[in-house]
């Protein structure tokens, strides 16, 4: 069966969004581009909510079995997200430019069997997926999460609700809701309030309404 895929208005690259990219409402894409390593077999294999937006080269590097969902008014600023299960991204996050998020360990095989294991799978596959390292973790990012430029968030990690990840940080391990971490390692440098419930925007409403 022959793919379907949709084509950007004045896009330079000239293959198209795949098929299996699931787009909300008013979702911008600077270039279809960012799908040219994306070779899910999924359905949907990407999942873009309403409102958000991939600029300036963010690129999905999705395996056959990936499965990448990206929340509502969250913006992916020349993002790397590397997919071979699952990598969720909650609402209104934010992540910078060079920042990479993998759900993979990608790394050359240290074996000659496995190299030649890895160069064999290598040929009998037209798109030439480099093979991954490990089995990937799953990756979760809450809602309202802020991501540094060049910062890095590892296979298995969840990053909290409100939780801000500073520049050229490299996450191995969960990050509490409201925490800023920064450095390498990463460690924890302040918490933040948690202004951002529905608890909270009901009392502001309420307060705003009185006034």
């Amino acid at each position: 069966m022959t793919s379907v895929r949709t084509h950007l208005p004045d896009d330079w690259f000239p293959i198209g969004i795949p098929e299996n990219v699931a787009l909300g409402s008013d979702v911008y894409l600077d270039s279809s581009y960012g799908f040219a390593a994306c070779m899910s077999e999924r359905q949907p294999g990407i999942t873009l909510g309403d409102f958000c937006g991939a600029y300036d080269r963010a690129s999905f590097m999705v395996g056959p079995k990936g499965q990448v969902f990206v929340g509502a008014y969250t913006v992916l600023n020349g993002t790397y997200i590397i997919c071979n299960e699952s990598v969720r991204i909650g609402d209104n996050c934010l992540l910078s430019w060079g920042a990479v998020i993998t759900d993979s360990w990608l790394a050359p095989p240290t074996t000659l069997i496995q190299r030649r294991a890895a160069m064999r799978a290598s040929i009998d596959n037209p798109r030439r997926p480099l093979p991954a390292a490990a089995l990937p973790r799953p990756v979760n990012l809450e809602d309202n999460c802020w991501v540094g430029f060049d910062a890095v968030v590892l296979p298995g990690v969840t990053l909290g609700r409100g939780c801000i990840v500073g520049s050229k940080t490299v996450i191995s391990e969960d990050v509490p809701s409201y925490a800023v971490v920064a450095g390498y390692p990463a460690r924890i440098v302040r918490m933040l309030d948690a202004d951002d419930t529905n608890e909270v925007r009901d009392k502001a409403r309420k307060l705003s309404a009185n006034k």
